[in-house]
């Protein structure tokens, strides 16, 4: 039954998402870690790294409970030093005006999701940019790393933010980490604007995220494939035999009728 629903919901409502890279890539493994680098300073920003830690546990929450995603993202606690996290220009891989722009201070590539504090100013462009996050480690079309730098410029506003505000920002760069740009739907946490108070996913964001980490469920091939649903090894679903499709089709209407049943006003006789 969960499986038809799933089927009914994704396929009647409009994305609205976009994607953070021009080939829609995710992490290749579902199992994601988040550090902090162990190196970095974020006093600028107005907390400790210890503060800044503290905040991974709340962000990941955002994205660990969507039933329709298989993503699973741990707090890693401290990574090792990345080379030029803190000062360095942050530069997609094949971006090459950025890297020949900082030639020998370019981010060292990274794997999985590494948090820091930066105070290069080139990499904001502006004080109202509270953080910026690139995926730079690619294997082949699949993320291999991506780098959250919080601005740490003289100028910055993170520090002027509460706590449930900069979780909620970094729950917002933890998504372009794992592959998602922005939307306009401003009940999204990936809304371009920042949203005061933002405590949990929108519809968008969940459609987003169950787009490139789907779940994956076949209810033992009984009820065949659907759009948003892939094989473990990505291929598309190949078309169910046509018993299981005449199963599935009698399992949709016992469940409408059942729904009708369950919905259908209750009469009192008179005494």
């Amino acid at each position: 039954m969960k499986f038809i629903l799933l089927c009914l919901f994704m396929t009647t409502n409009l994305f609205a998402y976009t994607l953070n890279n021009n080939f829609g890539s995710s992490f290749k493994n579902h199992k994601v870690t988040v550090f902090v680098d162990e190196n970095t300073n974020c006093a600028q920003a107005g907390m400790t790294v210890y503060e800044l830690k503290s905040l991974i546990g709340p962000a990941i929450k955002f994205w660990n409970n969507v039933p329709t995603s298989n993503l699973v993202l741990k707090n890693g606690g401290f990574s090792t030093a990345t080379n030029n996290i803190n000062h360095g220009r942050l530069c997609a891989p094949t971006d090459d005006s950025c890297i020949n722009s900082a030639p020998g201070n370019v981010i060292a590539p990274v794997e999985d999701i590494i948090i820091a504090c930066n105070d290069l100013g080139t990499n904001y462009g502006s004080s109202s940019v509270l953080a910026v996050t690139v995926p730079n480690n690619f294997s082949g079309r699949k993320i291999a790393g991506a780098v959250i730098i919080i601005n740490e410029t003289a100028q910055t506003i993170f520090d002027d933010l509460s706590r449930s505000d900069k979780i909620g920002v970094l729950a917002h760069e933890i998504g372009h980490a794992i592959g998602l740009g922005h939307t306009e739907d401003k009940a999204a946490l990936m809304y371009f604007r920042t949203v005061d108070q933002r405590s949990k996913l929108g519809k968008d964001d969940m459609r987003g995220v169950s787009y490139l980490y789907p779940m994956q469920i076949d209810a033992g091939g009984l009820l065949g494939g659907c759009g948003t649903i892939t094989n473990a090894d990505g291929s598309p679903p190949s078309n169910p035999p046509f018993w299981q499709m005449g199963a599935a089709l009698i399992l949709m209407i016992a469940l409408f009728e059942l729904l009708k049943l369950l919905n259908r006003p209750k009469t009192c006789s008179a005494a």
